[in-house]
């Protein structure tokens, strides 16, 4: 990733590479594109904006990999309900059976 320093520094010189090599080829930098024709500065506002959001969603990721895991149970809880992972039909549609096997 591109140093936030270097990133300020292109955002003030050209916008839309800024927005580029913060999210790649997509609708932000068109947006960014059409936004710093009509007028520098509204080219400049979108592209910080990008980077504030892109490195809030950044802090908010680390935040979210960085708590401890909790502890996986498998089988039947306590209570005998399924796991989580196993959500019990509560519908009142229960699938169909196979026939009995006759000899």
């Amino acid at each position: 990733m591109i140093n936030d320093c270097c990133l300020i520094l292109i955002i003030i010189l050209f916008p839309p590479l800024g927005v580029f090599l913060m999210k790649g080829c997509g609708a932000d930098i068109l947006i960014n594109l059409c936004l710093t024709i009509l007028g520098y500065l509204p080219g400049h506002l979108h592209a910080f904006y990008i980077m504030i959001r892109e490195r809030e969603r950044s802090q908010h990721v680390a935040e979210h990999y960085s708590t401890p895991n909790q502890p996986v149970t498998y089988g039947t809880t306590t209570s005998g309900s399924a796991p989580p992972s196993y959500p019990q039909n509560t519908s009142g549609y229960a699938p169909p059976q196979p026939p009995p096997k006759t000899n």
